[in-house]
């Protein structure tokens, strides 16, 4: 049986408190990097299977942006911040940055600024699951991806080693002052089996065998 087997709502709960640490941890950051008030909370929490994550989008082929960074020290994996390509165009909006009509066709700046946004939202989850856990964590440089959801679930599978194919896929919604338009995204950790193991037991919520 895998170990995903045994997350129950006890240890899903818990779980969702650290993607709401980070949420709390990255509107600072996002803030500041906008220079508005940010708030941005964790409606969902889910573990589900890699192969289900087009699922949170309504078309597979649709265009994504965000960024991915590789995390080492303590736990192994990888983490993404992916944004649909409407929520996309909002936060470009609210920028003031010209909205591009082809995702894969932006500028250095627009591309820059995804980059950045994503690489908050990442780092601040790295920094987060850290501090909560006491593991000596760090996030490798990020990486700004910008392709089908398909695709990227392609790439992404590329980093599970251990045979899993399990992700925790934190729901974010922002709101940004001044700014009436909903904006979300996901953050998507993919841990492999041991890399859980370590940080449900940290939370006192080890799974023997």
């Amino acid at each position: 049986m895998s170990l995903y087997d045994h997350i129950d709502k006890i240890r899903l709960d818990a779980l969702k408190e650290l993607g709401n640490i980070g949420a709390g941890n990255s509107a600072t950051s996002v803030s500041m990097m906008l220079d508005r008030k940010v708030d941005i909370n964790v409606p969902d929490v889910k573990i589900i299977s890699l192969s289900d994550l087009w699922k949170i989008f309504d078309n597979p082929e649709e265009i994504t942006a965000g960024a991915m960074i590789g995390v080492g020290g303590d736990l192994d994996g990888a983490i993404l911040f992916l944004m649909g390509t409407e929520d996309i165009k909002n936060l470009l909006e609210m920028m003031m940055l010209p909205k591009p009509e082809d995702l894969t066709n932006m500028d250095e700046i627009t591309t820059s600024a995804i980059g950045e946004l994503g690489n908050i939202m990442c780092s601040s989850y790295v920094v987060s699951l850290s501090n909560f856990t006491g593991l000596n964590i760090h996030s490798l440089p990020p990486k700004v991806v910008v392709d089908m959801l398909a695709a990227i679930v392609s790439e992404v599978s590329l980093i599970t080693t251990d045979g899993d194919d399990y992700i925790i896929q934190i729901e974010t919604n922002m709101k940004v002052e001044n700014y009436n338009k909903k904006i979300s995204g996901y953050i998507i950790y993919i841990p492999d089996q041991e890399s859980l193991a370590k940080i449900l037991k940290t939370m006192g919520l080890g799974i023997d065998g």
